[in-house]
């Protein structure tokens, strides 16, 4: 081992993902400790990795120091927030995956699953979009689901793009992440209905363990509402969500809604096939993820998320 330098040893850390990184590090005490005031060689890797990120990306996990975190640890943070937006949970009746996970399909009545999946099928080949399965979620009068993002957003600026077929009391936004356990032991994918301005007890326990994390904003969950174009927002103790119109305010009834959400301004953004229409709420902190709500909806939709071109021009 005397005869492979630290730099040949940083060289092949950049090809590696976190697991290996930590294989490694457990391998012996040159690869995985250090001095009091140094890093590790593999620290080191990791940490030439996110500074040699674009500068966009550097500030989602900024590095704070006499913390336990470990550049390890933010480079696998920085790595799924590269990854493609997806809907990591979909929460509520009448909704499922149409294609893995970047499609969501709402569906009402069972005794035209059939001819709804078909018909959402087409009308997303229309726009050129990659479709696989899927199967419909049980019926129902009106749909009541939800449908949450993967990325955990805590620091900088993130944009997304949501694609619909159709609009209808359909609307998209923030809201803090869930405890994954949480959501495999209460099975909510299986109730009625899922809505997260009335679910209080159940938002309160889904985020309980993550709530060190939420700064000082009292904003837990926060949607465009498609029509009108007004703002909802909740601070889940109140006994009702708050509706807000806002500078800029416009319905969105065709085309797509992106969202840009600035976490060192602290707000959140609306744009309408690409044109910004203002600043939607601010004095946000702390973590949240994408999400998609359906309130009471009586026809099928189709919804794709993607990620918005919009970092770019923002940094």
């Amino acid at each position: 081992m005397k005869t492979l330098t630290d730099d040949a040893v940083l060289h092949i850390a950049s090809f590696m993902d976190t697991a290996d990184m930590l294989n490694v590090a457990l391998t012996c005490r040159r690869f995985g400790s250090a001095a009091t005031d140094d890093l590790s060689l593999m620290e080191r890797g990791a940490h030439q990795l996110i500074e040699s990120a674009p500068t966009h990306e550097k500030n989602w996990v900024p590095y704070k120091k006499g913390t336990s975190t470990t550049w390890i640890g933010l480079y696998h943070e920085l790595l799924k927030l590269r990854a493609p937006p997806s809907f990591s949970s979909i929460l509520g009746s009448g909704i499922n995956y149409v294609n893995k996970k970047y499609h969501v399909y709402a569906s009402l009545r069972e005794q035209y699953q059939q001819q709804q999946l078909q018909q959402a099928k087409w009308l997303l080949r229309r726009r050129q979009y990659p479709l696989t399965k899927h199967s419909i979620a049980p019926s129902s009068s009106t749909v009541s689901c939800v449908a949450i993002g993967n990325h955990i957003m805590s620091h900088g600026v993130h944009s997304v793009k949501f694609t619909m077929t159709r609009v209808e009391k359909i609307s998209f936004g923030i809201i803090r992440p869930f405890d994954e356990y949480w959501v495999n032991m209460n099975d909510v994918s299986c109730k009625d209905s899922f809505n997260p301005f009335e679910s209080w007890s159940d938002m309160i326990d889904a985020t309980s363990s993550r709530r060190k994390n939420w700064g000082n904003s009292n904003v837990h969950c926060c949607l465009y509402e498609t029509y009108p174009g007004s703002c909802q927002w909740t601070d889940w103790e109140t006994t009702s969500q708050t509706i807000d119109d806002w500078c800029g305010m416009e319905h969105a009834l065709e085309g797509d809604v992106g969202l840009l959400l600035d976490l060192d301004e602290g707000t959140l953004s609306v744009y309408k096939n690409g044109r910004r229409l203002g600043i939607m709420k601010d004095g946000l902190s702390g973590e949240y993820c994408w999400l998609m709500s359906i309130q009471g909806a009586s026809n099928s939709t189709a919804v794709q998320i993607k990620r918005g071109y919009l970092v770019s021009n923002r940094v």
